[in-house]
């Protein structure tokens, strides 16, 4: 031990060489442990793409395919399943909190996700005997790899709603749950405004201005998304409603064009799917409908005879192999008010078709569509036009299996909400 005497004042100094060195060694094996935890994580970092731009369903980090190694990601689109790495679910720390899932039972009841912001949601319509319909809006990406904002048919559920990739893919744009297996009716919707074949605006082109839930019970679901897009030398203003009730199999869709520039336009407007109705991913088993008869062939519907048609999963009798059991299932889309389709087809791809006497079968494995068409439309300064349609699920009529359309209604009351929303 050193002691030292300062002006009268003893003090002690002790010198302990062994604890020194092991703080030292602490602050070493510390400072190591940390570099190897931050840098792997700031190499992930800087050789991701973050997208953090959704709703918090989780951390998802994905195999980039756009230059980078990973996409990390709050959020699952449809088909993003596959470039899946890692995950991180926040759905059992929501449930936790919130008591648990809620099991729907007894009557007939609505429940939704819908995030203003971005314009994308899920709706269930609970039919109260285990039954469900399931429809997703704005949950995927189009053929440009863009994601669509507002009132969009197509996508799945977030992620972490689904045990397995099965589910995940028959649970998918617009799907009915039987109470044992859930059967596709719709996929991500085709839609386009255009001038020509040459000048079309999808969708995830248009400026999306927001998204509102309008009016919101267990019974009644009521949402809006508005757009706007210059279209040739004027600007089109298009809002968008979904009108759900409980216990219904379709939604309402209304789709309002206003014309808000000084000078008229000229328009066509395009409505269509490959639905895959029965099973995700397969359009094998899949024919046309109307009221009255079956469509094996490509063709036209006569929309002012018809005012709607649908696809229907119980094989096509022409085709060689397609004689087996199909699900039965069938969808139906019909159009309302006074603007009616200038063409309603069948085909095996969107854009064309034959004529049903030409007897070119619906044989795509994938690809057999339903496509409706109003136009060429002149659109005046300052007025607007409404299409309104019914999307949805068919019955069956007992003996026979033959499709039957529900009725569908439009409620006044629906109508009042609508229009106060927009004063």
């Amino acid at each position: 031990m050193d002691t030292h005497e300062v002006k009268g004042t003893h003090f002690v100094m002790v010198k302990c060489p062994s604890k020194l060195a092991s703080f030292s060694k602490i602050k070493w094996i510390a400072a190591v442990a940390l570099t190897v935890i931050a840098l792997p994580l700031l190499l992930i970092f800087c050789a991701s793409h973050l997208d953090f731009s959704s709703d918090f369903e989780g951390i998802y980090i994905l195999r980039c395919d756009r230059g980078l190694l990973f996409d990390i990601k709050n959020d699952l689109m449809l088909g993003e399943e596959n470039r899946l790495l890692a995950k991180i679910e926040f759905a059992p720390l929501y449930n936790f909190f919130q008591g648990g899932n809620r099991r729907p039972s007894g009557a007939p009841h609505l429940n939704y996700s819908w995030n203003n912001r971005l314009g994308s949601g899920y709706i269930f319509n609970y039919f109260g005997d285990g039954k469900q319909l399931l429809t997703c809006f704005s949950r995927f990406r189009d053929s440009q790899g863009k994601i669509p904002k507002g009132l969009f048919v197509g996508g799945g559920l977030p992620y972490s709603n689904h045990d397995d990739i099965d589910l995940t893919m028959s649970a998918t744009g617009m799907a009915h749950f039987d109470g044992k297996v859930w059967h596709h009716l719709w996929c991500n919707v085709n839609e386009t405004i255009a001038s020509s074949p040459e000048d079309k605006h999808d969708p995830s082109t248009w400026k999306f201005l927001g998204s509102k839930v309008i009016f919101a019970n267990d019974t009644k679901l009521i949402i809006r998304s508005s757009h706007e897009l210059p279209f040739c030398n004027t600007t089109f203003h298009i809002d968008r409603y979904a009108i759900f009730r409980a216990g219904e199999t379709y939604f309402t869709l209304l789709i309002k064009i206003t014309n808000m520039g000084m000078y008229p336009a000229t328009y066509f407007y395009v409505y269509g799917d490959e639905p895959w109705v029965g099973e995700f991913g397969s359009s094998a088993g899949n024919v046309g409908w109307v009221k009255d008869r079956l469509y094996y062939y490509e063709g036209m519907v006569d929309p002012r005879k018809y005012s709607y048609a649908g696809m229907y999963d119980i094989g096509n009798p022409v085709i060689l192999g397609e004689k087996r059991k199909f699900t039965g299932v069938a969808n139906f889309i019909e159009w309302m008010g006074e603007l009616t389709p200038d063409l309603v087809y069948f085909s095996n791809k969107e854009g064309e078709f034959a004529e049903e006497k030409e007897r070119v079968p619906l044989y795509s494995k994938d690809n057999r569509v339903i496509f409706l068409q109003w136009g060429p439309r002149r659109l005046l300064p300052g007025r607007y036009e409404y299409m309104i349609l019914a999307i949805g699920m068919a019955g069956n009529e007992p003996k026979s299996g033959f499709p039957v359309k529900p009725v569908v209604t439009l409620n006044p009351g629906d109508r009042d909400i609508i229009l106060s929303a927009e004063k």
